[in-house]
C-alpha cells in the first residue's frame, strides 16, 4: 500500500485531510463528546474516593413542655462528616472502571470519526478536480462551437453558404452553452461542500484543485490475495471490535454491582456534630466529634436486584454475540472489499489502454495537422475525444483508489 493511497499521489489532498482533520463539523462534534466522557469518568471516579458532607440550620426552638419557658431560643445546629467507601465488594471500583470505559469508547469513536473523514476528504477533492476539468472542457467545447458559428456566419454574408446552414449551429451553441452552465454549476456546489467540510476557504481549495487525478499501479492478484494474511491483525485492530470488547466489560461491570447490590457495605466515618438536646434530654447545645465504622445493608428491595441482574445479563449476552457477528462481518466486508479491488483494477486497466490509443490517436492527428494533411478541427475534435476518455479514466482511477482506501483502512494499514 505504500505509496499508493491517494494523498500519496496528490500532495495537495494532505493539506485537504489536515484542515478537515482539525475543523469539520464532525470533528469539532468529536471535542465535546470526549469533553462529555471525561466528565463522566471524573464523576464515576469519585465512586472509590472520600466524601465531605455538611449540613447547617438556623432555627428557633421552643420547649412545648415548659410552661415557664422563655419562649422561642434560636439555635444553630450543624453536622460535619468524612466518610470512605471500605469494603463494597468491588462495586465502587466497577462504578470508577465504567467511567474509564466510557472514556476510551468515546475515544474509538472519535478514531472512527476521523477515518470516516479522511476517507470524503479523500473522495471528495478527487471528485472535484475531475469536476473542474469536465467544467473546462465544456468552457472550450463551447468556445470552439461560438467560432464555428461565427465562421459560418461570415460565409453566409460572403454568400458561400444559405441561412439554413446557421440553425443547427446555433442549437448546438445553445445546447454547449447549456453544457457550460450546469459544468459550472456542479463544480460551485463540489468546491462549496468540500470547502464547508474541510473547514477551508473555497478560492484557496479551487487553487488546490489542479492536474489531473495520476496513474496509479493496479495491485495484481497475487498480491490482492496477500492481503488476507492481515485478517487476524485487521480484526484485533479494528476501532469496532474495541468498542465491542469495551461494551462487554462495562457490562460485565454493570452485572458485578447489580449481583452485589443486596451485600451489607462497610464505611468509614469521622464526623463533628452539635444537637440542641443533650442524651438525657436536657435541652441545651451540645458539640461532639466522633468517628468508627458504619455498615449499611438493604435487606429487602423489592425485587429490584433480581430485575437489575436480568437485565444486566441479557445486555452482556447481547454484546457478545454483537462482537461474535462483527467480527464475522468484517471477515465478510474484507473479502467482498478484495474482490471489487480486483474487479475495479480490471476496468481501469481497460480504461487506461483506451486511453493510450486515444493519446496516440491525437498525437497523429497532431503531426497530419502539422504537415497540412487534415484540417484543424480534425485536430480540435482528436482533443476532445482524448479529454473526454480522460476524464472518463480519471472516474475509473478514482473508483480503484477510493476501493484501495478502504482496504487500507479496513486492514489496518495505512
Amino acid at each position: 500500500m505504500q505509496g499508493r493511497l491517494p494523498e500519496d499521489l496528490i500532495p495537495q489532498l494532505n493539506e485537504v485531510i489536515a484542515a478537515a482533520l482539525e475543523g469539520s463539523e464532525s470533528m469539532l462534534l468529536r471535542e465535546y463528546f470526549e469533553e462529555e466522557a471525561e466528565g463522566r469518568r471524573i464523576s464515576a471516579r469519585a465512586a472509590v474516593l472520600p466524601s465531605f458532607r455538611t449540613n447547617v440550620a438556623f432555627r428557633q426552638e421552643k420547649d412545648l413542655e415548659d410552661v415557664d419557658g422563655a419562649g422561642y431560643e434560636n439555635r444553630v445546629v450543624y453536622n460535619v462528616t468524612v466518610s470512605q467507601p471500605i469494603y463494597h465488594w468491588g462495586t465502587r471500583r466497577s462504578e470508577k472502571e465504567l467511567g474509564e470505559l466510557q472514556r476510551e469508547a468515546e475515544r474509538l469513536n472519535t478514531e472512527v470519526t476521523a477515518s470516516k473523514v479522511v476517507a470524503q476528504a479523500r473522495l471528495d477533492f478527487m471528485r472535484l478536480i475531475v469536476t473542474k476539468q469536465r467544467r473546462d472542457r465544456a468552457r472550450l467545447d463551447l468556445e470552439q462551437a461560438v467560432a464555428q458559428l461565427d465562421f459560418q456566419r461570415e460565409q453566409v454574408k460572403a454568400g458561400t453558404a444559405s441561412e439554413s446552414s446557421l440553425l443547427r449551429l446555433e442549437l448546438d451553441v445553445e445546447r454547449k452553452d447549456l453544457n457550460a452552465l450546469r459544468a459550472q454549476s456542479d463544480f460551485e456546489y463540489r468546491l462549496e461542500e468540500l470547502a464547508n467540510f474541510a473547514a477551508m476557504p473555497a478560492d484557496k481549495l479551487e487553487g488546490l484543485a489542479v492536474g489531473v487525478v495520476p496513474r496509479v499501479e493496479i495491485l495484481q492478484e497475487a498480491e490482492i490475495a496477500s492481503l488476507v494474511a492481515y485478517y487476524d491483525r485487521a480484526i484485533e485492530q479494528d476501532e469496532r471490535i474495541k468498542q465491542s470488547e469495551l461494551d462487554i466489560e462495562a457490562n460485565k461491570r454493570h452485572l458485578d454491582i447489580a449481583r452485589k447490590t443486596l451485600l451489607p457495605k462497610l464505611d468509614a466515618e469521622l464526623g463533628l456534630s452539635s444537637n440542641a438536646l443533650d442524651l438525657d434530654g436536657t435541652r441545651r447545645e451540645q458539640e461532639y466529634s466522633y468517628f468508627g465504622l458504619s455498615v449499611g445493608w438493604t435487606v429487602f428491595d423489592g425485587f429490584r436486584k433480581q430485575g437489575k441482574t436480568r437485565e444486566a445479563l441479557s445486555r452482556l449476552l447481547r454484546a457478545e454475540r454483537a462482537k461474535r457477528l462483527g467480527e464475522e462481518r468484517l471477515v465478510l466486508n474484507f473479502d467482498r472489499l478484495l474482490r471489487r479491488l480486483e474487479i475495479e483494477g480490471r476496468g481501469l486497466a481497460i480504461e487506461e489502454r483506451v486511453l493510450e490509443s486515444a493519446l496516440q490517436e491525437l498525437d497523429q492527428v497532431k503531426l497530419a495537422v502539422e504537415e497540412q494533411r487534415a484540417p484543424v478541427s480534425a485536430e480540435e475534435k482528436a482533443q476532445r475525444d482524448y479529454d473526454n476518455t480522460l476524464i472518463r479514466t480519471q472516474d475509473s482511477r478514482i473508483s480503484y483508489l477510493d476501493t484501495l482506501s478502504q482496504v487500507a483502512n479496513e486492514l489496518g494499514l495505512e
